[in-house]
This record gives C-alpha cells, structure tokens and sequence, in this order.
C-alpha cells in the first residue's frame, strides 16, 4: 500500500481505523499493553492510550532499539507494508516483535497527544512530536492491520509531521 493511501486512509477516518493491530499468526507477538493504548485510543481515551504506550516504551524499548540497530548493522531490506503473501514473509516481521510493538506504541502515543493538542491543551504538541520521532526512529516496525495488510509506524508519523 502506497504510503499516500494510508495517510488519507488515516486522517480521513479521524477515529479508529487501525484497531486491534495484532499478527494473526502469532499471538504473542502484541504486547498487552500495547493492546491497551490501541483500546484506549479507539475509545477516545488519550490519556489512558498514552499511558499505556509509555509502559509498552519503557518495558520493550530498549530491546526494540536494539533490535533496530542489530538490523540496521546488518543492511537488512526493510520489510515490506501492504499485503505479503508469503507466510515465512509475514512470519519474519512477526519475529520482529519489539520493533514492531515499540513502534506501534509510539505511533498511538503520538496520535493520542495530537488529538489532545488539537482539542486545546498546547503542551501536547511536544509529546506528540517526540512520539513520531521515536515511530520515525524504528524504521523496521510494521503492524498488521485485521484486514489483511502491513502498514508502517515510521511513514505514517513522518506524514504527521510537522504539527500545525
């Protein structure tokens, strides 16, 4: 999926187009709280999902960078977003775990902030910045939308950027 898609697909909605982000092959690859800053954020509960994605932060993020780094040493091709076909495909993002839910988190963290921003309190705008910063930061984090698709953390916060 083309990255312009997503973006429309993303500020189009305004609300809860990227649900319950979890691989459907791996069920433990999303952290729980990574799944409550993603039932946070769908319920319009900001504050909660920003919360919670700072425990997913704090908890897996320095494995995630790692991870990052290990893959970026190794000049690894990014993986892909959209659809991918092939299991051992799909099955090798999931591995990713840290990378890919470290990512996620901050991606809602930053979405979250920039809906409490926009809604008047200015010293989110800050937060939300750094949280795209830190999706920006982790390139190889992918998540799996249900309907059948990868979508990437990292292009969706660079077109978040800058914050009016």
């Amino acid at each position: 999926m083309k990255l312009g898609t997503l973006s429309r697909i993303v500020t189009g909605c305004g609300c809860a187009l990227f649900l319950f982000a979890f691989p459907a092959f791996e069920a433990g690859a999303q952290q729980q709280c990574l799944k409550d800053a993603w039932a946070a954020y769908n319920s319009k509960d900001y504050q909660a999902a920003i919360s919670a994605a700072d425990r997913c932060i704090d908890d897996f993020g320095p494995k995630a960078d790692k991870e990052e780094a290990t893959l970026r040493a190794k000049s690894e091709p990014q993986p892909p977003t959209g659809k991918v076909d092939g299991a051992a495909d799909r099955n090798a993002i999931f591995a990713r775990w840290a990378v890919n839910d470290v990512s996620a988190a901050y991606f809602v963290k930053g979405r979250s902030a920039e809906f409490l921003y926009k809604s008047g309190s200015k010293r989110y705008k800050a937060v939300a910045e750094e949280a795209y910063k830190g999706a920006i930061g982790l390139s190889y984090g992918r998540v799996w939308d249900p309907q059948g698709w990868f979508w990437s953390p990292k292009e969706a916060a660079e077109d978040r950027l800058p914050l009016k």
